[in-house]
C-alpha cells in the first residue's frame, strides 16, 4: 500500500492526480484547476487507460467522470481500489441516490452531481487532502504505538492500517474512519446522524445539517465495511446494530447477524 500523503503544505513532493472524463472540454477545465491547486496532473478518457496510468503513477487524487468508454466510472474506481488508497471523487451526470450509493459501494470518497462550480469543486478537493497525515511514521515503533485490537484485528492509525491475524485488509477512507471510531469509543453507540457529523468533519466539511442522503451513505459505508471484514475468516464481529439507537463496537464473541437490521438515525 502507497503511504498516505503528507498535508499539501508539508509535503516536500508535488501532488500528483489523474483526471478522467471522456469530454475534453471537462478535462482541461479541471487539469488547469488542479495545477493551480499545485498538483502534477495526468488525464485519460476512458477507464482502461486510467487504471494503467493510475498503477504507473500512483496519483494521491483521482477525479472521474461516470459515463465512460469500456468500463463505467464505478467500475473504475472499483477495479483502482484493488492497488490505490488514493483519494477518490466522482463526478456524476445522475444525481440520483442510487447513483451516489454506487459510487460509495465503488470506493469513491466523495460525490459531486455535474454541473458543478468550480470553487465549491477546489473546496471539496482541499477538504480531502486535508485528511492526509501531516507527518508520517519515522519508525515501525512510532507507526504501531496507540494501535486499537479488537480479537485478531488490528487497527494502527498512524500508518491508516488494518490487519486481521496479521493480514492486512483494505479499507476505503470512509471505513477506516467509522472503524477507528468504534475501537476508540468501545461501548459507546452512534446514529448514522452522528457519523455523518463525523465523517464530514474529517473530510474538513462544515454544517450541522443531515440529509437522508448523508444517513444512507453511512449505511453503505458499515455495509461495506462488515462485508470487508467478514471476508476474512479469523475476523471478529465489529459492529453491532443496537435497534432503535445506531450502531456500536461488537462485544468480542458476539455472532455475526445473518439479517443486519436498519439502525436509527
Amino acid at each position: 500500500m502507497r503511504p498516505i500523503a503528507a498535508h499539501p503544505l508539508s509535503d516536500p513532493y508535488a501532488r500528483t492526480a489523474l483526471v478522467i472524463d471522456r469530454e475534453p472540454a471537462v478535462r482541461a477545465g479541471l487539469v488547469t484547476s488542479l495545477r493551480q491547486q499545485g498538483f502534477t496532473v495526468h488525464e485519460a478518457s476512458d477507464g482502461f487507460g486510467a487504471l494503467t496510468i493510475a498503477e504507473r503513477h500512483r496519483p494521491d487524487l483521482v477525479i472521474t467522470g461516470t459515463d465512460l468508454p469500456g468500463i463505467d466510472g464505478f467500475e473504475t474506481v472499483r477495479r483502482l481500489r484493488e492497488f490505490s488508497d488514493g483519494f477518490v471523487l466522482v463526478l456524476a451526470d445522475d444525481d440520483s441516490e442510487s447513483a451516489a450509493v454506487e459510487a460509495f459501494r465503488s470506493g469513491a470518497d466523495d460525490y459531486v452531481v455535474k454541473p458543478y462550480g468550480p470553487y465549491a469543486l477546489r473546496a471539496r478537493i482541499d477538504a480531502l487532502m486535508r485528511r492526509a497525515r501531516t507527518l508520517l511514521p519515522t519508525s515501525a515503533a512510532a507507526v504501531d504505538r496507540g494501535a486499537f485490537e479488537h480479537g485478531a484485528l488490528r487497527l494502527i492509525p498512524g500508518s491508516r492500517r488494518v490487519e486481521i491475524a496479521g493480514a492486512e485488509c483494505e479499507l476505503t477512507r470512509s471505513e477506516f474512519d467509522l472503524l477507528h471510531t468504534f475501537l476508540r469509543a468501545k461501548e459507546q453507540v452512534f446514529s448514522k446522524a452522528s457519523l455523518a457529523l463525523m465523517l464530514r468533519e474529517s473530510q474538513g466539511q462544515g454544517g450541522q445539517h443531515i440529509t437522508a442522503h448523508d444517513r444512507h451513505a453511512v449505511e453503505v459505508h458499515i455495509m461495506n465495511l462488515r462485508r470487508k471484514l467478514a471476508a476474512h475468516p479469523r475476523a471478529p464481529q465489529c459492529i453491532e446494530t443496537v435497534r432503535g439507537f445506531g450502531y456500536r463496537l461488537a462485544p468480542l464473541g458476539v455472532p455475526a447477524p445473518v439479517h443486519l437490521q436498519a439502525a436509527a438515525g
